[in-house]
């Protein structure tokens, strides 16, 4: 009996318990009527409606300063240093004499020479004359002019020989630091000093082969150097017409004034371009996706997202332009990205205007 009592007890609190769980477990074993988008795999996500705007951002380069004109001084001729006529560093015109070879050897050649031409001319002269006379022939004429003619050109060679000699100044500019001394044997490979432009510089830097169509001659530029807390400002004067095949850059050149010889060739320059578009297709940066083969991002179509494939343009801190693969009023979706699905469909929980 006292069995039975304890099964009836077991059985009511089961019912009891079970009364009081149903609401809870009916809904869980079936389907609801109707789900919510969430519940049906749609994740939320938040969209901008792509219009043109202004668009404004810098463009970074590495550029290194070069010298408008720039040489390295040597002799043409083998030689003792016969004169040193600079100082390390000093400032010099076209035509200032720098160094001077010995040249007495040279110069006692060029008199004998001399001497001989000018017997040389008489006797073709006198020739000539008798020849004109018929007393000589035509041979012996000849073989007076043909001698004064090679004598006229040896003259003249060693003329530009003890020209060279003299080592001057080809443009006006600022001399290096001396490589020889009195007295040095100097060949044609030796290095006497250097001369450079200082006061007017070019500045060389590689841009990527899309960038192109935004870099033009004239177009304004400004440089950070390091040691200077000031930017230069400098002007695009030429583009290397050929693209390097190692790496598809364009080399430019731009113009640097430089009156007060504050910078000097080799130092490094960030190269800052300011491109702006006045009317821009502009994403943010975070809508934006990279992989391996393809730049792409999230559009919303009937309410599906869809992968497009873009092209981007420049960027800024916060957004990126779009040069092709979106057209005005496409809607992207810029909040959700990584739980989002080629062909699934989304909820849009805000769709502001693109800023």
């Amino acid at each position: 009996m006292d069995t039975m009592k304890k099964l009836l007890v077991v059985a009511a609190a089961a019912i009891l318990v079970g009364a009081i769980s149903w609401p809870k477990i009916a809904p869980m074993m079936k389907e609801p009527a109707t789900a919510s988008p969430q519940q049906r795999g749609a994740p939320a996500v938040r969209t901008a409606r792509v219009e043109p705007q202004p668009f404004e951002h810098i463009l970074v380069f590495n550029g290194t300063l070069v010298a408008e004109q720039s040489i390295s001084v040597h002799s043409e001729l083998r030689g003792k240093v016969d004169s040193i006529n600079f100082t390390d560093g000093q400032r010099v015109t076209a035509g200032d004499l720098i160094v001077t070879i010995e040249s007495g050897e040279l110069a006692a050649e060029l008199r004998s020479l001399q001497e001989q031409l000018k017997l040389a001319i008489t006797n073709a002269r006198r020739l000539t004359n008798l020849f004109e006379q018929g007393s000589v022939n035509a041979s012996a004429r000849d073989d007076a002019v043909t001698q004064r003619s090679v004598l006229e050109a040896d003259v003249e060679r060693l003329q530009i020989r003890l020209a060279k000699t003299r080592i001057s100044a080809p443009f006006a500019g600022t001399l290096g630091l001396r490589h020889i001394s009195m007295g040095d044997l100097v060949e044609p490979d030796t290095l006497i000093t250097t001369l450079q432009t200082i006061t007017s510089l070019n500045v060389d830097f590689n841009v990527p082969e899309r960038y192109r169509s935004l870099i033009v001659p004239g177009m304004p530029l400004s440089l950070q150097v390091a040691g200077h807390e000031e930017p230069f400002n400098a002007v695009v004067r030429a583009i290397d017409p050929q693209v390097d095949l190692a790496t598809r850059t364009l080399t430019v050149r731009a113009h640097v004034e430089n009156p007060d010889r504050t910078l000097l060739p080799g130092n490094y320059a960030r190269v800052e371009l300011v491109s702006r578009a006045e009317e821009a297709f502009v994403i943010p940066s975070v809508a934006v996706m990279q992989s391996l083969d393809a730049v792409s991002v999230f559009t919303v179509e009937n309410g599906v997202a869809v992968r497009r494939t873009v092209k981007t343009g420049g960027r800024d801190s916060s957004h990126v332009e779009i040069l092709q693969g979106l057209s005005r009023g496409a809607e992207i979706i810029t909040s959700g990205v990584q739980s989002v699905r080629e062909g699934q469909p989304v909820t849009i929980i805000n769709a502001p205007d693109v800023s």
